[in-house]
């Protein structure tokens, strides 16, 4: 098999991956070989973009769920050099090509070297511009990496089919809801997701605590989710709520 005919078989299994996560494996089962075990691809979240909206910018992940808590926490993508270097330059990347803002070098650096503590010692990005004219970008990264010339355009054309597709799925899942969240429902939900309970909630709301907990239910169901947590997860990665 040709190094060529290699690229289109595993376009082919990315094209017919169902979900964010298969989406996810298949593109590890390819950067893996090259020391890249690791991933994180979506949109570039607006400055000063809350953490709901920075988790929503995820189209799919791969990292190790203490980092993610943590960078989103922390809001480390407002200087990560990473970030910084993918928003001024479309060609694909070493991370160690990224230079800090000499306006936060002190902290941008810190985070550098809080994410190789997490196994992300260095890393290869590929960003790209969404057809709705977003920035967004697979940034791959592992302890150690490996990656000879010549698979260079095999990973950045494999990324950027993989990105199309979970945008594409995204879509689907959202033109799929067969019944559309009440703007009340939609509400508890952006506020659970916000880490308020029930009884807090209704506070928010003006209702009663019972009230609030019938909306989650509904909308979980709608959502076809198992837990609130879920629910609120596939109503963030569908876009129903920001």
């Amino acid at each position: 098999m040709t190094h060529f005919d290699e690229t289109l078989e595993f376009i082919d299994r990315i094209e017919t991956a169902p979900n964010a996560q298969a989406i996810s494996a298949e593109l590890l089962s390819i950067t893996s070989r090259y020391g890249l075990d690791l991933l994180i691809a979506g949109t570039m979240p607006r400055p000063q973009a809350n953490q709901s909206a920075q988790r929503e910018s995820v189209l799919f992940q791969g990292w190790p769920v203490s980092w993610l808590q943590r960078y989103i926490e922390k809001e480390y993508v407002f200087v990560d050099p990473v970030i910084r270097r993918i928003q001024s330059n479309l060609s694909p990347f070493d991370w160690a090509e990224a230079e800090p803002d000499p306006a936060c070098e002190q902290i941008a650096r810190h985070v550098m070297g809080e994410a190789r503590e997490h196994g992300l010692g260095a890393g290869f990005a590929v960003p790209l511009i969404t057809l709705e004219g977003d920035i967004a970008a697979v940034s791959l990264g592992g302890e150690r990496m490996d990656i000879p010339p010549k698979a260079e355009g095999m990973i950045s054309l494999i990324s950027t089919y993989a990105m199309g597709r979970a945008i594409q799925l995204r879509a689907k899942d959202a033109a799929e809801l067969k019944e559309p969240l009440t703007s009340r429902e939609t509400e508890c939900l952006r506020w659970a997701a916000a880490g308020k309970s029930e009884w807090e909630i209704g506070a928010i709301l003006g209702i009663s605590e019972h009230t609030a907990e019938r909306h989650l239910l509904n909308a979980k169901n709608k959502l076809r989710a198992v837990n609130r947590v879920q629910a609120v997860a596939e109503a963030i990665r569908s876009g129903l709520i920001r």
